[in-house]
Protein backbone atom coordinates (compact mmCIF):
# COMPACT_ATOMS: atom_id res chain seq x y z
CA UNK A 1 0.00 0.00 0.00
CA UNK A 2 1.29 3.96 -0.65
CA UNK A 3 2.53 5.41 2.04
CA UNK A 4 0.59 8.44 0.96
CA UNK A 5 -2.84 6.62 0.95
CA UNK A 6 -5.71 6.63 3.28
CA UNK A 7 -7.59 3.80 4.20
CA UNK A 8 -10.84 2.65 6.26
CA UNK A 9 -13.47 0.41 6.80
CA UNK A 10 -17.12 1.11 6.40
CA UNK A 11 -20.06 -0.60 7.82
CA UNK A 12 -23.41 0.46 8.86
CA UNK A 13 -26.73 -0.91 10.58
CA UNK A 14 -25.16 -3.48 12.81
CA UNK A 15 -28.34 -3.74 14.85
CA UNK A 16 -27.10 -5.46 17.85
CA UNK A 17 -29.87 -7.53 19.87
CA UNK A 18 -32.03 -8.03 17.30
CA UNK A 19 -34.76 -10.84 17.34
CA UNK A 20 -35.43 -12.59 14.32
CA UNK A 21 -38.67 -14.15 14.45
CA UNK A 22 -38.46 -14.32 18.12
CA UNK A 23 -34.73 -15.89 17.70
CA UNK A 24 -31.81 -14.20 19.42
CA UNK A 25 -29.17 -13.44 16.92
CA UNK A 26 -26.55 -12.89 19.28
CA UNK A 27 -24.12 -15.63 18.92
CA UNK A 28 -24.45 -14.50 14.88
CA UNK A 29 -23.41 -11.16 15.00
CA UNK A 30 -20.56 -12.18 17.64
CA UNK A 31 -19.98 -14.50 14.69
CA UNK A 32 -19.65 -11.34 12.49
CA UNK A 33 -17.88 -8.97 14.77
CA UNK A 34 -15.17 -11.30 15.09
CA UNK A 35 -14.72 -11.36 11.59
CA UNK A 36 -15.00 -7.74 11.57
CA UNK A 37 -12.38 -7.35 14.01
CA UNK A 38 -9.67 -10.15 12.04
CA UNK A 39 -9.98 -7.74 9.24
CA UNK A 40 -8.65 -4.72 11.20
CA UNK A 41 -5.62 -6.35 12.14
CA UNK A 42 -4.42 -5.08 9.34
CA UNK A 43 -2.20 -2.26 10.13
CA UNK A 44 -3.45 -0.57 6.68
CA UNK A 45 -6.48 0.26 7.73
CA UNK A 46 -6.39 3.69 9.73
CA UNK A 47 -10.06 3.85 10.46
CA UNK A 48 -13.51 2.23 11.13
CA UNK A 49 -16.36 4.13 10.47
CA UNK A 50 -19.90 2.66 12.07
CA UNK A 51 -22.67 4.78 9.95
CA UNK A 52 -25.36 4.56 12.44
CA UNK A 53 -28.05 1.74 14.35
CA UNK A 54 -25.04 0.08 16.45
CA UNK A 55 -28.25 -1.49 18.33
CA UNK A 56 -31.79 -2.68 16.97
CA UNK A 57 -33.42 -1.05 20.16
CA UNK A 58 -33.03 2.75 21.90
CA UNK A 59 -32.60 1.14 25.07
CA UNK A 60 -30.33 -1.91 24.16
CA UNK A 61 -30.58 -5.49 25.82
CA UNK A 62 -27.65 -5.80 27.97
CA UNK A 63 -26.38 -8.90 25.96
CA UNK A 64 -25.80 -6.12 23.01
CA UNK A 65 -24.06 -3.54 25.03
CA UNK A 66 -21.73 -6.76 26.38
CA UNK A 67 -21.16 -7.99 22.61
CA UNK A 68 -20.15 -4.23 21.38
CA UNK A 69 -18.24 -3.52 24.21
CA UNK A 70 -16.12 -6.75 24.14
CA UNK A 71 -15.77 -5.92 20.01
CA UNK A 72 -14.19 -3.00 21.24
CA UNK A 73 -11.70 -3.91 24.25
CA UNK A 74 -11.32 -6.67 21.32
CA UNK A 75 -10.00 -4.70 18.09
CA UNK A 76 -8.08 -1.79 20.52
CA UNK A 77 -6.04 -4.56 22.04
CA UNK A 78 -4.86 -5.03 18.49
CA UNK A 79 -5.18 -1.74 17.24
CA UNK A 80 -4.90 0.97 19.68
CA UNK A 81 -3.86 3.24 17.22
CA UNK A 82 -6.70 2.70 15.25
CA UNK A 83 -9.72 5.45 14.71
CA UNK A 84 -13.08 3.87 15.69
CA UNK A 85 -16.07 6.38 14.26
CA UNK A 86 -19.50 5.86 15.54
CA UNK A 87 -22.49 7.96 15.00
CA UNK A 88 -26.02 7.13 15.99
CA UNK A 89 -28.76 6.23 13.68
CA UNK A 90 -32.39 6.43 14.21
CA UNK A 91 -32.73 3.13 16.22
CA UNK A 92 -29.86 4.09 18.66
CA UNK A 93 -30.35 6.50 21.86
CA UNK A 94 -28.23 9.06 21.09
CA UNK A 95 -27.65 9.86 25.21
CA UNK A 96 -27.32 6.45 25.73
CA UNK A 97 -24.82 5.25 22.56
CA UNK A 98 -23.06 8.64 23.75
CA UNK A 99 -22.41 7.95 27.03
CA UNK A 100 -18.71 8.53 28.87
CA UNK A 101 -17.76 9.56 25.28
CA UNK A 102 -14.93 12.49 26.28
CA UNK A 103 -13.31 9.30 27.96
CA UNK A 104 -13.68 6.93 24.66
CA UNK A 105 -12.29 9.86 22.74
CA UNK A 106 -8.85 9.65 24.63
CA UNK A 107 -8.51 5.94 23.03
CA UNK A 108 -9.55 7.13 20.28
CA UNK A 109 -13.20 6.15 19.76
CA UNK A 110 -15.41 9.03 18.47
CA UNK A 111 -19.12 8.71 19.49
CA UNK A 112 -20.59 11.48 17.80
CA UNK A 113 -24.35 11.44 18.76
CA UNK A 114 -25.49 14.79 18.96
CA UNK A 115 -25.67 17.13 15.30
CA UNK A 116 -24.31 20.12 16.62
CA UNK A 117 -21.03 18.60 15.84
CA UNK A 118 -21.42 17.63 13.14
CA UNK A 119 -18.94 20.26 12.08
CA UNK A 120 -16.01 19.11 13.78
CA UNK A 121 -13.47 16.67 12.23
CA UNK A 122 -11.58 13.67 13.15
CA UNK A 123 -8.76 14.47 10.94
CA UNK A 124 -6.28 11.22 10.04
CA UNK A 125 -2.75 11.20 8.72
CA UNK A 126 -1.09 8.73 6.36
CA UNK A 127 1.44 6.67 7.53
CA UNK A 128 3.97 9.22 5.55
CA UNK A 129 2.72 12.10 7.58
CA UNK A 130 2.03 13.64 4.43
CA UNK A 131 -1.64 13.22 3.42
CA UNK A 132 -4.70 13.65 5.37
CA UNK A 133 -8.36 13.07 5.90
CA UNK A 134 -10.84 15.37 8.02
CA UNK A 135 -13.95 12.85 8.47
CA UNK A 136 -17.18 14.57 9.88
CA UNK A 137 -19.58 12.85 11.58
CA UNK A 138 -23.37 13.27 10.93
CA UNK A 139 -25.95 11.26 13.44
CA UNK A 140 -29.63 10.70 12.42
CA UNK A 141 -30.87 13.89 12.42
CA UNK A 142 -34.37 13.65 14.98
CA UNK A 143 -36.55 16.40 14.48
CA UNK A 144 -35.29 19.77 16.40
CA UNK A 145 -31.79 17.89 16.60
CA UNK A 146 -30.16 21.21 15.16
CA UNK A 147 -30.21 24.42 16.72
CA UNK A 148 -30.55 27.45 13.97
CA UNK A 149 -27.15 28.92 12.64
CA UNK A 150 -25.99 32.18 13.04
CA UNK A 151 -24.71 35.15 10.77
CA UNK A 152 -21.92 37.22 11.32
CA UNK A 153 -23.86 39.39 13.69
CA UNK A 154 -25.05 36.83 15.61
CA UNK A 155 -28.22 36.71 14.86
CA UNK A 156 -30.43 33.37 14.08
CA UNK A 157 -30.25 32.39 10.31
CA UNK A 158 -33.70 32.69 9.17
CA UNK A 159 -32.94 30.64 5.78
CA UNK A 160 -31.64 27.71 7.62
CA UNK A 161 -34.33 27.88 10.43
CA UNK A 162 -37.17 30.16 10.16
CA UNK A 163 -38.17 30.90 14.38
CA UNK A 164 -41.84 30.09 13.62
CA UNK A 165 -41.23 26.87 11.93
CA UNK A 166 -38.46 24.69 13.59
CA UNK A 167 -36.93 22.17 11.17
CA UNK A 168 -38.45 19.33 10.95
CA UNK A 169 -38.24 16.98 8.07
CA UNK A 170 -35.25 14.86 6.90
CA UNK A 171 -35.21 16.49 3.53
CA UNK A 172 -34.93 20.01 5.59
CA UNK A 173 -32.70 18.86 8.47
CA UNK A 174 -30.01 17.51 6.02
CA UNK A 175 -29.92 21.07 4.36
CA UNK A 176 -29.19 22.67 7.09
CA UNK A 177 -26.66 20.12 8.04
CA UNK A 178 -25.18 20.24 4.60
CA UNK A 179 -24.92 24.16 4.80
CA UNK A 180 -22.40 23.72 7.92
CA UNK A 181 -20.18 20.70 6.77
CA UNK A 182 -19.76 22.86 3.66
CA UNK A 183 -18.20 25.92 5.61
CA UNK A 184 -16.17 23.23 7.61
CA UNK A 185 -15.05 21.46 4.41
CA UNK A 186 -13.92 24.14 2.71
CA UNK A 187 -12.07 25.27 5.73
CA UNK A 188 -10.08 21.83 5.77
CA UNK A 189 -9.47 22.10 2.21
CA UNK A 190 -8.11 25.70 3.34
CA UNK A 191 -6.14 24.13 5.89
CA UNK A 192 -4.28 21.36 3.12
CA UNK A 193 -6.58 18.33 4.39
CA UNK A 194 -6.31 16.53 1.06
CA UNK A 195 -9.68 14.78 1.53
CA UNK A 196 -12.80 14.87 3.51
CA UNK A 197 -15.29 11.78 3.90
CA UNK A 198 -18.74 12.30 5.68
CA UNK A 199 -20.32 9.18 7.51
CA UNK A 200 -24.07 10.16 7.75
CA UNK A 201 -27.70 8.25 8.89
CA UNK A 202 -29.91 8.82 6.47
CA UNK A 203 -32.38 7.73 3.71
CA UNK A 204 -30.74 9.53 0.77
CA UNK A 205 -33.46 10.45 -2.36
CA UNK A 206 -32.48 7.60 -4.32
CA UNK A 207 -31.46 4.07 -2.55
CA UNK A 208 -33.47 0.91 -2.42
CA UNK A 209 -34.51 0.42 0.81
CA UNK A 210 -35.03 -3.42 2.34
CA UNK A 211 -37.86 -5.03 4.28
CA UNK A 212 -35.88 -4.84 7.26
CA UNK A 213 -35.69 -1.46 7.59
CA UNK A 214 -37.60 1.11 9.95
CA UNK A 215 -38.88 3.54 6.29
CA UNK A 216 -39.98 6.96 6.65
CA UNK A 217 -42.87 7.81 3.85
CA UNK A 218 -43.26 10.77 1.96
CA UNK A 219 -40.20 12.36 0.21
CA UNK A 220 -39.67 14.97 2.71
CA UNK A 221 -38.22 12.53 4.82
CA UNK A 222 -35.64 11.30 1.65
CA UNK A 223 -32.09 14.01 1.95
CA UNK A 224 -30.67 14.82 -1.36
CA UNK A 225 -26.87 13.10 -1.55
CA UNK A 226 -26.21 16.43 -3.75
CA UNK A 227 -25.99 18.51 -0.99
CA UNK A 228 -22.77 16.69 -0.18
CA UNK A 229 -21.06 16.37 -3.54
CA UNK A 230 -17.88 18.20 -2.16
CA UNK A 231 -17.27 14.95 0.01
CA UNK A 232 -14.78 12.56 -1.64
CA UNK A 233 -16.39 9.86 0.19
CA UNK A 234 -20.17 9.55 2.05
CA UNK A 235 -20.17 6.81 4.30
CA UNK A 236 -24.44 6.31 4.52
CA UNK A 237 -26.50 3.94 7.27
CA UNK A 238 -30.15 3.09 7.25
CA UNK A 239 -30.70 1.04 4.39
CA UNK A 240 -29.92 -2.86 4.33
CA UNK A 241 -29.07 -3.14 0.46
CA UNK A 242 -25.15 -2.97 -0.08
CA UNK A 243 -25.38 0.24 -3.03
CA UNK A 244 -23.88 3.48 -4.02
CA UNK A 245 -26.21 6.65 -4.22
CA UNK A 246 -24.73 9.44 -6.75
CA UNK A 247 -21.33 9.82 -7.36
CA UNK A 248 -19.58 9.53 -3.80
CA UNK A 249 -22.37 7.94 -1.70
CA UNK A 250 -22.35 4.49 -0.56
CA UNK A 251 -24.65 2.52 1.87
CA UNK A 252 -22.39 -0.52 3.08
CA UNK A 253 -25.76 -2.65 3.72
CA UNK A 254 -26.43 -4.30 7.26
CA UNK A 255 -23.41 -7.08 7.99
CA UNK A 256 -25.88 -9.86 7.85
CA UNK A 257 -29.43 -10.78 6.73
CA UNK A 258 -32.27 -9.22 8.86
CA UNK A 259 -35.54 -10.15 6.78
CA UNK A 260 -36.55 -13.65 4.82
CA UNK A 261 -36.66 -10.82 2.08
CA UNK A 262 -32.37 -10.44 2.07
CA UNK A 263 -32.37 -14.34 1.60
CA UNK A 264 -29.56 -14.69 -0.88
CA UNK A 265 -28.14 -12.01 -0.57
CA UNK A 266 -24.32 -11.16 -0.02
CA UNK A 267 -23.45 -8.64 3.01
CA UNK A 268 -20.13 -6.61 2.92
CA UNK A 269 -17.76 -4.58 4.85
CA UNK A 270 -16.39 -1.92 2.93
CA UNK A 271 -12.50 -0.90 2.29
CA UNK A 272 -12.23 2.39 0.95
CA UNK A 273 -8.66 3.99 -0.07
CA UNK A 274 -8.65 7.51 -1.26
CA UNK A 275 -5.37 8.08 -3.49
CA UNK A 276 -3.98 10.46 -5.82
CA UNK A 277 -5.73 8.56 -8.59
CA UNK A 278 -9.27 8.44 -6.99
CA UNK A 279 -11.59 6.91 -4.41
CA UNK A 280 -11.32 2.97 -4.71
CA UNK A 281 -14.46 1.16 -2.89
CA UNK A 282 -13.77 -2.30 -2.41
CA UNK A 283 -16.79 -5.11 -0.96
CA UNK A 284 -15.18 -7.57 1.78
CA UNK A 285 -17.93 -10.88 1.59
CA UNK A 286 -19.18 -11.22 5.00
CA UNK A 287 -19.54 -15.29 5.89
CA UNK A 288 -22.45 -15.24 8.18
CA UNK A 289 -22.38 -17.82 11.16
CA UNK A 290 -26.03 -19.11 9.45
CA UNK A 291 -27.27 -17.73 6.54
CA UNK A 292 -30.91 -16.93 5.37
CA UNK A 293 -32.72 -18.69 3.15
CA UNK A 294 -35.94 -19.42 1.87
CA UNK A 295 -37.77 -23.29 -0.10
CA UNK A 296 -40.61 -23.85 -1.54
CA UNK A 297 -42.60 -27.22 -2.14
CA UNK A 298 -44.86 -29.19 -0.90
CA UNK A 299 -45.36 -30.32 2.67
CA UNK A 300 -44.90 -34.07 1.72
CA UNK A 301 -41.73 -33.21 0.00
CA UNK A 302 -39.91 -31.47 3.11
CA UNK A 303 -40.89 -33.93 5.24
CA UNK A 304 -40.11 -37.25 3.16
CA UNK A 305 -39.02 -37.07 -0.26
CA UNK A 306 -36.07 -34.31 -0.03
CA UNK A 307 -33.82 -36.03 2.03
CA UNK A 308 -31.52 -36.34 -0.72
CA UNK A 309 -31.70 -32.86 -2.58
CA UNK A 310 -28.72 -31.04 -2.53
CA UNK A 311 -30.19 -27.34 -2.37
CA UNK A 312 -32.55 -28.48 0.77
CA UNK A 313 -29.84 -30.23 2.36
CA UNK A 314 -27.91 -27.30 2.07
CA UNK A 315 -30.33 -25.21 3.98
CA UNK A 316 -30.78 -27.31 6.81
CA UNK A 317 -28.82 -25.37 9.32
CA UNK A 318 -30.45 -21.83 7.78
CA UNK A 319 -32.57 -19.77 9.34
CA UNK A 320 -35.49 -20.71 6.93
CA UNK A 321 -38.79 -19.86 5.50
CA UNK A 322 -40.60 -22.51 3.65
CA UNK A 323 -43.57 -22.17 1.50
CA UNK A 324 -45.67 -24.83 1.26
CA UNK A 325 -47.26 -25.53 -1.94
CA UNK A 326 -50.61 -27.03 -3.11
CA UNK A 327 -53.97 -26.15 -1.66
CA UNK A 328 -54.49 -28.98 1.10
CA UNK A 329 -53.77 -26.97 4.34
CA UNK A 330 -51.30 -28.93 6.68
CA UNK A 331 -52.23 -28.33 10.37
CA UNK A 332 -49.25 -27.50 12.42
CA UNK A 333 -46.57 -27.47 9.65
CA UNK A 334 -43.65 -25.92 11.75
CA UNK A 335 -43.46 -28.47 14.30
CA UNK A 336 -43.46 -31.12 12.14
CA UNK A 337 -40.81 -29.83 10.17
CA UNK A 338 -37.83 -28.01 12.93
CA UNK A 339 -37.42 -31.92 13.44
CA UNK A 340 -35.10 -31.95 10.88
CA UNK A 341 -34.93 -28.08 9.77
CA UNK A 342 -34.02 -26.63 13.75
CA UNK A 343 -34.02 -22.80 12.47
CA UNK A 344 -36.68 -23.35 10.33
CA UNK A 345 -38.57 -19.53 11.69
CA UNK A 346 -41.38 -19.19 8.96
CA UNK A 347 -43.92 -21.34 7.48
CA UNK A 348 -46.15 -19.70 4.53
CA UNK A 349 -49.39 -21.75 3.63
CA UNK A 350 -50.88 -18.59 0.80
CA UNK A 351 -52.32 -21.40 -1.25
CA UNK A 352 -53.74 -23.31 0.84
CA UNK A 353 -55.29 -20.10 2.39
CA UNK A 354 -56.22 -18.79 -0.58
CA UNK A 355 -58.15 -21.75 -1.68
CA UNK A 356 -59.53 -22.14 1.55
CA UNK A 357 -60.83 -18.19 1.39
CA UNK A 358 -62.48 -19.00 -2.44
CA UNK A 359 -64.08 -22.37 -1.30
CA UNK A 360 -65.80 -20.43 1.38
CA UNK A 361 -66.76 -17.10 0.03
CA UNK A 362 -70.30 -18.08 -0.25
CA UNK A 363 -71.01 -18.50 3.48
CA UNK A 364 -72.55 -15.88 4.85
CA UNK A 365 -75.67 -14.96 7.40
CA UNK A 366 -78.74 -15.37 5.66
CA UNK A 367 -80.52 -12.14 4.49
CA UNK A 368 -84.35 -11.09 4.84
CA UNK A 369 -85.92 -12.88 1.89
CA UNK A 370 -83.26 -15.78 1.29
CA UNK A 371 -85.56 -18.22 1.74
CA UNK A 372 -84.47 -21.15 4.43
CA UNK A 373 -82.11 -20.30 7.01
CA UNK A 374 -78.46 -22.81 6.34
CA UNK A 375 -77.91 -25.26 9.04
CA UNK A 376 -75.17 -23.97 11.71
CA UNK A 377 -73.78 -27.68 11.56
CA UNK A 378 -73.91 -28.46 8.19
CA UNK A 379 -71.46 -25.26 7.74
CA UNK A 380 -69.12 -26.35 10.21
CA UNK A 381 -69.09 -29.50 8.71
CA UNK A 382 -68.36 -28.18 5.61
CA UNK A 383 -65.69 -25.94 6.84
CA UNK A 384 -63.44 -28.76 8.60
CA UNK A 385 -63.79 -30.68 5.08
CA UNK A 386 -61.97 -27.50 3.64
CA UNK A 387 -59.61 -27.55 6.18
CA UNK A 388 -58.45 -30.96 7.01
CA UNK A 389 -60.32 -32.83 3.97
CA UNK A 390 -62.88 -34.77 6.52
CA UNK A 391 -64.78 -33.68 9.41
CA UNK A 392 -64.06 -35.69 12.71
CA UNK A 393 -67.71 -36.89 13.79
CA UNK A 394 -66.51 -36.38 17.27
CA UNK A 395 -65.97 -32.64 16.70
CA UNK A 396 -68.96 -32.76 15.45
CA UNK A 397 -70.95 -33.85 17.88
CA UNK A 398 -69.39 -32.19 20.62
CA UNK A 399 -70.19 -28.66 18.49
CA UNK A 400 -73.84 -29.58 17.95
CA UNK A 401 -74.30 -30.18 22.08
CA UNK A 402 -72.82 -26.69 22.61
CA UNK A 403 -75.26 -25.59 19.47
CA UNK A 404 -78.24 -26.96 21.30
CA UNK A 405 -76.63 -24.95 24.76
CA UNK A 406 -76.91 -21.95 23.25
CA UNK A 407 -80.08 -22.54 21.65
CA UNK A 408 -81.83 -23.56 25.44
CA UNK A 409 -80.12 -20.14 27.07
CA UNK A 410 -81.77 -18.18 24.39
CA UNK A 411 -85.35 -19.46 24.86
CA UNK A 412 -86.90 -17.00 26.73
Amino acid sequence: MSQNMIKFLHTADLHLGKIFHERSLIEDQQFMLDGLAHILEDKSYGALVIAGDVYDRSIPSPDAVKLFGSFLAKVKAARPDLEILIISGNHDSPARLGFGRELFAELRIRFVTDAEDCDKPVVIKAASGGESCAFFLLPFLNPGSLRAAENDEGEPAAALMPAAEPLRSQSKLAAAAAARLEQARRQCADEGRTYTVLAAHLFAAGGLESDSERIFLGSAERADIGLFSGFDYIALGHLHRLQQVGKNGWYSGSPLAYSFAEAGAEKSFLSVELAEGGVRVTALPITPLRRVSRLSGSFDWFFRGSAEDSEVCAAEKDFLEIALTGRALTENPLALLQKRFPNLLSIKQDEAFAGLLASHAGLRAPAAGDGERRNTADDFAEFLTGLYGQADGGGLELFSQLLAEIDAEEQP
